[in-house]
C-alpha cells in the first residue's frame, strides 16, 4: 500500500521484486486490496483509490496547443525516431505533432510514405523522393486526421515496413488515444506493420486516456527522449524495451 499510495500506479512484476514474493501473492493480494476498495485493479497492476493518483487525462488538447507542449523532447524523439527510416522501405506515419516533427528529419532517399495526416502530408508533399499515399476518410479537424470505415478499409490492403504511431497514455501494458475513430485506425495500422514502434515523451507513461487501441507488449520499441526516468524507464521496460 505504500508503494503504491507513493507512486499511484504499480506494476505485479514491481511489487514482485520489491517484497520478494511470488506473482500469485501479489495477484491474490491485490484483488482482496480492491474488494475492499483500497485500491483500483488496472491491466498488469493496481493504482491509488485516493482521486490524488488519478491519472486520467481530462481534455484533448488541439493540434496547434500540442505543439507547444514537450517541444525539445519531441524534437529529440522525432530525431531518433528518423534515424530508424532505410533507404526504399514503406513506413506508416501517425497522426501527432511528434511525428510531424519528424518530416524535416527524415532521410532524403527514397521512401514509400503512408499517412492519414494532412498536416504531414501537406509537409512531405514537396520531397520529390517520397512516394506518398494519402489515406482518406472523415476528416477530423482536431488532429488533422483520417479516419473512419474508409480509412479503416484503405489501410487493411496495404503492407507496411514500419509503422511510427503516437499516443496520448501508457499506463502499464495499455496505450490509449482520445477518440475511438482514431484508435481503431491506429491499431489496424500497427497490424500491418511488420515493426511497431510507439513515439512518444515520457509525460505520457502513467497517464491513460478515453481509449485503448493497442497493448505495449505488442509492440517492438518506446522512441522517448533521453532524459526519460529510470523509473518511467522501468515501468514501459516491464513490456517493450525502450530507444532514446
Amino acid at each position: 500500500m505504500r508503494l503504491i499510495e507513493s507512486q499511484g500506479t504499480v506494476s505485479v512484476k514491481e511489487i514482485v521484486d520489491a517484497l520478494g514474493v511470488s506473482d500469485m501473492t501479489v495477484r491474490r493480494d491485490l484483488e482482496e486490496l480492491a474488494g475492499a476498495g483500497e485500491v483500483i485493479r488496472v491491466h498488469g497492476g493496481a493504482r491509488s483509490a485516493s482521486s490524488q493518483h488519478r491519472s486520467m487525462i481530462r481534455h484533448e488538447y488541439s493540434h496547434i496547443e500540442k505543439r507547444a507542449r514537450h517541444a525539445s523532447e519531441k524534437i529529440d524523439i522525432a530525431r531518433t525516431a528518423a534515424g530508424l527510416v532505410e533507404e526504399d522501405s514503406t513506413i506508416f506515419l501517425g497522426t501527432g505533432t511528434t511525428i510531424e516533427q519528424m518530416g524535416p528529419l527524415l532521410p532524403s532517399c527514397h521512401l514509400r510514405i503512408i499517412t492519414n495526416s494532412q498536416s504531414i502530408f501537406t509537409l512531405l508533399e514537396p520531397n520529390e523522393n517520397y512516394e506518398l499515399c494519402l489515406i482518406g476518410g472523415m476528416y477530423r479537424r482536431r488532429t488533422t486526421a483520417f479516419v473512419g470505415p474508409v480509412a479503416e478499409d484503405a489501410i487493411s490492403t496495404l503492407g507496411i515496413d514500419v509503422a511510427f504511431i503516437g499516443a496520448n497514455g501508457i499506463c502499464f501494458d495499455a496505450v490509449s488515444t482520445s477518440n475511438m475513430d482514431e484508435g481503431r485506425f491506429q491499431q489496424l495500422a500497427f497490424d500491418q506493420a511488420d515493426t511497431r514502434y510507439l513515439v512518444a515523451d515520457s509525460s505520457k507513461i502513467g497517464q491513460r486516456d478515453f481509449y485503448t487501441f493497442y497493448r505495449l507488449s505488442n509492440i517492438d520499441a518506446l522512441i522517448c527522449e533521453g532524459s526519460i526516468s529510470d523509473e518511467k524507464r522501468q515501468q514501459v521496460e516491464d513490456f517493450t524495451k525502450v530507444i532514446c
